[in-house]
């Protein structure tokens, strides 16, 4: 089977996005337990993750598109970004194949990052109902509970200009 280098470079960033959304996805999975604990440390490395993350998604994610583009005007198709149903007459049926197989995985793994986004939300607004909550206790307990005036002097220290 002979694959244009067009289509292999099409097959080859369909891959690393693949790759890529199941990193995401195992990363998304990976910072529950930070959450869970309010290990700000930790929650903060996995956002920093996860943002590299997305920046490597959104590369691959324009390569694919020019791929698209380059293998259908190589082929002589209007470029349909990931519908095979034009090109599959053009192509051989091991490589339609081929494509099909790695389209339905990353439709799949798209579905599950999505799953996992609307998990991750779920868990954000819990951690900030919890930290309105504290807030409005400490709130509660602030005339009570004073500054000492050690503390209150370098307050009004840095409050004047």
């Amino acid at each position: 089977m002979t694959m244009l280098p067009e289509l292999a470079s099409l097959l080859a960033s369909l891959d690393r996005q693949l790759k890529i959304f199941r990193q995401l996805s195992a990363e998304l999975v990976a910072c529950r337990p930070a959450f869970e604990a309010m290990d700000l440390e930790a929650i903060y490395s996995h956002i920093s993750t996860q943002a590299a993350i997305c920046k490597e998604l959104q590369k691959v994610e324009e390569e694919r598109a020019i791929s698209w583009q380059a293998a259908s005007s190589k082929l002589g198709l209007p470029s349909a970004n990931g519908d095979l149903r034009g090109w599959a007459g053009k192509l051989e049926p091991e490589l339609t194949d081929r494509f099909r197989r790695v389209l339905t995985e990353l439709a799949l793994v798209e579905g599950e990052v999505r799953y996992l986004n609307q998990i991750h939300t779920v868990l954000l607004d819990g951690s900030r109902r919890t930290l309105n909550v504290l807030a409005n206790a400490l709130s509660a307990f602030s005339p009570t509970y004073t500054l000492p005036p050690a503390v209150q002097s370098v307050l009004g220290q840095r409050s004047q200009p």
